[in-house]
């Protein structure tokens, strides 16, 4: 009786002490979170954290969330709770500054209402009286400022935190800077010729002009407005003197420039021939003349082609994909991981890209942001408009350098026109042969990896355009934007890391079986050539004209190379094959790892405490005996 007595309060003082255990850890530790993600992809951004700091105003955040309308979607339910526990941790560093409601617009509602005027775009629940679910953000400061997050979609996760940093800062910003766009290229949208339909602006400038007073400037220019923050050039070619004394004088002037060039564009349309209009000539790169010298950067000629970076692309539906050096996937180890623009970024697209260097006696300081591997060599860019990737492996050798496709030039700037102003130029009041304060340049040798294509999926939503990222070559150009007109805190919340984390295993077996594939593509091909050749010697020294069309030897040659044909696609089909069965084990030893091994690690651990704990209890009872 005793015994059960204290069995029972023991129980009871278990349970007791489990829930005041609970209670003190909700308590003293509920704001303790441990983030051992690679890119700590669930910690407050040091940038975030900085916006938050200088607020100097009161912030409301009101999330709408059709809790009950979305009950039934688990994925709308987890992500609501990441949102949530996200914009905790905003209000908890906001020094009580920052305000977070979170509203359920119910249908037919007031709250409804408020989501319809702020602007939140609904999801159609599909109900004979056309209700909507909600899932956005609308901020709101002290005064008439208002942003909104029209819809928060899982599948932009990824850039939850900018999305939410970008709302903050904008709503507590006094201004925007003024940043300058020149460029060859139809950035700002253009006519289709086919269509004759207007086409949006590139995604990218339609998220500078979120953050930025933009200004389109023409090729033609001969002066630059002294209140323009920032000069962006994208693809600037074929620039008279009198524009390239406009641009020198203005780095020399704010000392604050963002070029894209670029050797070979792949979405320029190219030149017509104004002799024959229905020709077409080259495509010519843009190198902004005797600019670059002067700010101590050379441009190399040709495009970079890098091995390890290689995509595979394929150029026809037919074709299997190919290894394409000159379209480069980049991952993190070719990002300047010490520079605040490239530091945070996972991904990035970059097609038929040139080389950056600094002069030998240049006084600038030049500094990759972005670089080849070792496996690296030059190719020029003629023939480039008819893709051939077999060609371009056959003729790749490694130099073993590593280019710069991307660079910050620092110092002290000399002036690119030291015998006065060219003809035809504007002359400010003062003209100047050297920068007023120290510069701050970043060059980079490619304008494509900012068209939409290359770096995003962008559809259409009830008149609403979506932008879904796919790599981070947005974030980069909104980076070095933010960088160079002096908003450093949002550069850290660019890029957290993507969540999908790619098979490089799986990936570099591909790669693998893709050059023995290559390889025996090749022998077929020279056999192939070998036998036609054998069979037109045969047909020229054949004594009889008129004898049959081929001979007892020439058809042996044939039926030799028809199994020496199917032997080799034979062993084709085995590499596929071997391919195939490698990544499915693979697969099944890391389905074992993942759903067997650690929860069989984890019930042996709990069977050894509990056969010790059995082991104790059976020494002590020896003990009372």
């Amino acid at each position: 009786m005793r015994r059960g007595i204290l069995s029972t309060g023991s129980l009871v003082l278990a349970v007791v002490l489990l829930l005041a255990v609970n209670i003190l850890a909700v308590t003293v530790f509920g704001g303790w979170r441990l983030d051992m993600t690679q890119n700590q992809l669930y910690t407050l951004s040091e940038g975030s954290q900085a916006v938050l700091e200088k607020l100097d105003e009161p912030i409301t955040l009101n999330l709408f969330f059709s809790d009950q309308a979305l009950r039934d979607v688990p994925q709308m339910q987890a992500y609501a709770t990441r949102v949530k526990a996200l914009l905790r941790e905003y209000t908890q560093r906001s020094d009580g500054k920052l305000t977070v409601r979170v509203i359920d617009p119910e249908p037919f509602s007031d709250a409804e209402d408020r989501a319809v005027q702020f602007g939140l775009r609904g999801l159609p629940l599909g109900g004979a009286g056309g209700e909507n679910a909600y899932f956005g953000i609308a901020g709101t400061n002290s005064t008439d400022g208002e942003e909104v997050i029209p819809f928060l979609s899982p599948s932009a996760e990824d850039t939850l935190e900018y999305d939410l940093t970008r709302m903050i800062y904008k709503l507590n910003a006094p201004g925007r800077p003024v940043v300058a766009v020149m460029s060859s290229l139809p950035v700002n949208g253009s006519l289709a010729p086919m269509t004759r339909q207007q086409q949006p602006p590139w995604a990218v400038i339609e998220q500078l002009r979120e953050l930025f007073e933009v200004r389109v400037l023409s090729t033609f220019e001969k002066t630059i407005p002294d209140d323009v923050d920032l000069l962006i050039l994208i693809h600037p070619k074929e620039l008279s003197p009198a524009t390239q004394f406009a641009i020198d004088q203005y780095a020399l002037r704010s000392g604050r420039v963002l070029a894209l060039l670029d050797p070979y564009s792949d979405i320029e349309a190219p030149p017509r021939d104004p002799v024959m209009p229905t020709m077409t000539l080259p495509k010519t790169g843009s190198d902004l003349g005797p600019l670059l010298a002067a700010w101590g950067v050379q441009m190399a000629g040709g495009v970079v082609g890098d091995r390890e970076a290689a995509r595979l692309v394929s150029f026809r539906d037919d074709a299997p994909p190919q290894e394409y050096l000159l379209w480069l996937d980049l991952q993190a180890p070719h990002f300047n991981a010490d520079d605040l623009v490239t530091g945070r970024l996972s991904q990035m697209y970059m097609n038929t890209v040139g080389a950056l260097a600094a002069l030998p006696d240049a006084d600038t300081e030049f500094t990759p942001l972005i670089s080849s591997s070792a496996q690296s060599m030059l190719f020029v860019t003629e023939g480039l408009d008819k893709p051939d990737p077999a060609a371009l492996l056959r003729e790749f050798t490694p130099s073993g350098d590593v280019y710069a496709l991307a660079a910050r030039v620092q110092g002290t700037l000399k002036t690119a026109f030291p015998e006065g102003v060219p003809e035809d130029a504007e002359a400010p009041q003062t003209v100047l042969a050297e920068s007023a304060t120290p510069a701050n340049l970043i060059l980079v040798a490619d304008a494509d990896f900012i068209y939409d294509r290359f770096w995003a999926r962008v559809s259409e939503f009830r008149g609403t355009r979506m932008v879904e990222p796919f790599a981070d070559n947005g974030a980069l150009f909104i980076n070095m934007v933010d960088n160079l007109t002096g908003s450093d805190d949002l550069i850290s919340v660019r890029s957290q890391g993507t969540y999908a984390r790619p098979f490089t295993v799986v990936q570099a077996m591909n790669r693998a079986a893709q050059e023995e594939f290559r390889a025996a593509e090749q022998r077929l091909q020279a056999q192939l050539q070998q036998t036609e050749q054998k069979l037109a010697q045969l047909q020229a020294n054949r004594a009889d004209d008129g004898g049959p069309l081929l001979s007892a030897e020439q058809q042996r040659e044939v039926a030799r190379f028809q199994d020496e044909r199917v032997r080799l696609r034979r062993e084709l089909r085995e590499v596929r094959h071997q391919l195939r069965q490698d990544i499915d084990r693979l697969e099944a030893r890391l389905k074992f790892i993942n759903i067997g091994l650690v929860p069989l690690l984890i019930a042996f651990a709990a069977a050894l405490v509990l056969l010790t704990r059995g082991r104790g209890r059976r020494g002590d009872s020896h003990v009372t005996q």
